[in-house]
């Protein structure tokens, strides 16, 4: 079976439980799913408040990882049996038992590692890692600053920040988010925060800024900046656009830049795409990046994966398994 949006608007009122696609035509390649993460994307497409506009009836689920079951004409046939991520570009659904992509959208992976947390790699550790690596050329020992420290991308972040040896301090919103976080410094928002991010930096400055929040804390950690300084922002809870002083943006010629991972998917080139999904799921294998859990629902059940998902207080990722 699969999950299947039949109108815009709500995802739980509008989304239904069909059969599940197949055979793999020429070209596409038949995947038997693993695992697929709930994503807050998800509900972003389904409601058409989104950088994409999908067109209904719409296959639901931008990530997950699978075995490839069947491979199509001109597929190669070195493909059959591979376990592979599929790429979160919009133009399949992962909320199924099995479905049927184009040969083009799966990058082989490997064999073995937990399913649930290969399954998370498509999108926030990507995102953690063109954040770190596409705006800003880091040093060992350079400073990062982030909000959203306890995210899933946040806590990416500081995983693969401190893998290659870079200093990070991360801003939370609630004491109790920032319980087993390993920034080298996880401050919580409030009172003077600008002024405990310069105390904690002493002499220091970022060379990098990541806002995910679109709140004020962006603005914060931006007053700490370099010279010259770069914030990226990847999302922004609050609908809102970073909010960076105009002082620090002119004074300190600081650069704005934004990243999408839809964008990266289409114009980086294919080497580097299995390159780096290879890497992150090596990575992953490897136990350096790992994201927690809360629980699993069969697809069937995905109204209740989405509602848990929703949850302000889950304490990890929720995941769909067959």
């Amino acid at each position: 079976m699969k999950v299947v949006l039949k109108a815009l608007g709500e995802l739980l009122d509008n989304s239904v439980l069909e059969a599940a696609a197949g055979p793999a035509g020429p070209g596409e390649v038949l995947v038997a799913i693993e695992a697929a993460t709930i994503n807050p994307v998800d509900s972003m497409l389904a409601s058409g408040n989104y950088g994409y506009q999908v067109q209904v009836p719409f296959d639901l689920g931008t990530e997950g990882i699978g075995w490839v079951t069947q491979v199509g004409e001109a597929v190669d046939p070195a493909l059959h049996g591979r376990r592979v991520l599929i790429l979160p570009n919009y133009e399949q659904g992962t909320w199924a038992d099995q479905v049927v992509v184009k040969a083009a959208n799966v990058v082989p992976i490997p064999d073995g590692g937990d399913p649930l947390q290969l399954a998370m790699v498509g999108t926030n550790p990507l995102t953690a890692h063109l954040a770190l690596t596409k705006f800003v050329d880091l040093k060992p020992g350079d400073w990062i600053g982030q909000n959203l420290g306890n995210s899933a991308v946040g806590q990416y972040v500081t995983a693969l920040a401190k893998h290659a040896g870079l200093k990070i301090l991360s801003v939370v919103r609630r004491p109790e988010a920032a319980e087993g976080l390993e920034s080298d410094v996880v401050l919580v928002d409030g009172d003077d925060l600008s002024g405990r991010i310069r105390s904690a930096l002493g002499t220091d400055r970022f060379e990098l800024v990541l806002d995910g929040a679109g709140d004020s804390t962006v603005g914060a950690l931006a007053q700490w900046a370099a010279f010259g300084g770069t914030v990226v922002s990847y999302s922004s809870v609050t609908g809102l656009a970073p909010a960076v002083g105009l002082g620090d943006h002119i004074y300190q010629q600081l650069q704005l830049r934004g990243l999408w991972i839809p964008n990266w998917l289409e114009q980086a080139p294919r080497s580097e795409i299995e390159e780096t999904y290879g890497e992150l799921a090596q990575l992953t294998v490897d136990g350096v990046l790992r994201a927690r859990v809360a629980a699993t629902y069969p697809v069937a059940e995905f109204a209740k994966a989405v509602q848990h998902s929703r949850q302000p207080d889950r304490s990890g990722k929720v995941l769909l398994r067959p």
